[in-house]
């Protein structure tokens, strides 16, 4: 009887226990990858901002809050933030798409700017 009473308040303990609420940006890692590359250019530049952003934010916070907890709390909670952004920033290869910058211009420049066909192009940004 007693086995049974403490299951009961052991199960009715657990269902009242409050769920994880997720942040906006525990969502972020949810959502499905970008499907064409001006897309992923658009999230990737809005995961930039949004690093620069927290990181502004803790820097901050640290240096004009007068509670040091209240201080540590916000640099845990943008901590937090910045790894599920730069998660994100991984999954959909914002890296790549960043090195990959540098040669997309040129040959873009190259192709609508010069006689030049698309391979000479291709050498030409490729050295």
């Amino acid at each position: 009887m007693k086995r049974a009473v403490l299951c009961l308040a052991l199960a009715l303990a657990a269902c009242s226990s409050t769920p994880h609420v997720p942040s906006d940006y525990d969502v972020v890692l949810k959502r499905p990858r970008p499907t064409t590359d001006e897309a992923r250019r658009q999230e990737c530049s809005w995961i930039d901002t949004s690093l620069s952003r927290e990181k502004k934010l803790a820097d901050y916070v640290t240096a004009t809050s007068t509670y040091p907890a209240t201080a540590l709390a916000w640099q845990d909670a943008s901590q937090r933030n910045m790894a599920v952004l730069q998660s994100r920033s991984s999954q959909i290869g914002c890296q790549a798409l960043a090195s990959n910058a540098p040669f997309e211009q040129c040959f873009s420049r190259c192709t609508i700017y010069t006689e030049r066909s698309k391979e000479q192009c291709f050498d030409a940004c490729n050295r």
